[in-house]
Parts: C-alpha cells; sequence; structure tokens
C-alpha cells in the first residue's frame, strides 16, 4: 500500500526574465521540495538566440551556462547538482563532454547520462538537463 501524497506537496515553476522558453510553451523547470528539476537546456541566450554555431565546446558551455542561470534564480547552483543528462548530436564529441565535465564539475561527478539524439533543430550540438539539491550540500 502506498502512502498518500502530502496535500501541501507543491511545484513551483522556474521563472526567467527573460525566459528564452517562453515561445516555445516550456517551463525551465520546476522545484519540488528540496530538489530542482531542470528542462534541457540548449545554446541561446536569454532571447533564443543559438551560440556558438558549429562550435560544440562553446554550445556545451552556453548549455552549462543556461542550467546555472535557471538554478541561481531559485538559490541553487551547479555544485547542488547530482544528476546530469547530456544529449550529443553525434558521439564524436563524446571527448569534448569529458572535458567539458572536468571544467564545470568537481568530484564526485554528478550522476550523468550521455545520450546521441536529435535535438530540435539540426545546428544544435547538445542539450543538457539536471537535477540538483535546492538546499544542502554534496558531500565530498
Amino acid at each position: 500500500m502506498s502512502e498518500p501524497v502530502a496535500e501541501n506537496t507543491v511545484a513551483r515553476a522556474i521563472a526567467l526574465d527573460p525566459d528564452p522558453f517562453e515561445n516555445f510553451y516550456i517551463s525551465q523547470g520546476f522545484v519540488v521540495g528540496n530538489l530542482v528539476f531542470l528542462s534541457g537546456q540548449v545554446a541561446i541566450d536569454e532571447h533564443g538566440k543559438l551560440v556558438g554555431e558549429g562550435d560544440f565546446d562553446a554550445q556545451a558551455d552556453q548549455a552549462i551556462r543556461n542550467v546555472q542561470r535557471a538554478l541561481r534564480a531559485v538559490g541553487s547552483d551547479l555544485d547542488k547538482i547530482f544528476k546530469v543528462t547530456v544529449y550529443v548530436a553525434d558521439m564524436r564529441y563524446r571527448e569534448n563532454v569529458f572535458r567539458w565535465r572536468q571544467r564545470w564539475f568537481q568530484k564526485p561527478y554528478p550522476a550523468d547520462t550521455l545520450v546521441q539524439a536529435t535535438l530540435g533543430r539540426p545546428e544544435r550540438l547538445i542539450e543538457v538537463d539536471a537535477t540538483a539539491l535546492l538546499r544542502g550540500r554534496i558531500e565530498r
């Protein structure tokens, strides 16, 4: 028998201004209790313009800066991420992803899934979604 869901459980949407997702009818993510669940972030600026066309590393860095922006909007940050899913347009970028992880994260690195996928538009080379703590810390 499962426990009933607490009536006070709330999923609070993350609001950004400007929000580049607004025209796509997608939420940035939600805070549920002490967890932050983000939508996949791609290499676009605050106004939805692609950053780093044809440059995987530039796109990867922009995508993680977008993750960071969404997390900071609710009082979290990259050091509270414990799970990421990284979608790449081509697995030939695998080694780039390894270097990217080292630039943006520290041990223990977040749990991670790496997937080759079609990313909505052909010029997109990477998308990153994340799950993080709102408060607290990752034990290192």
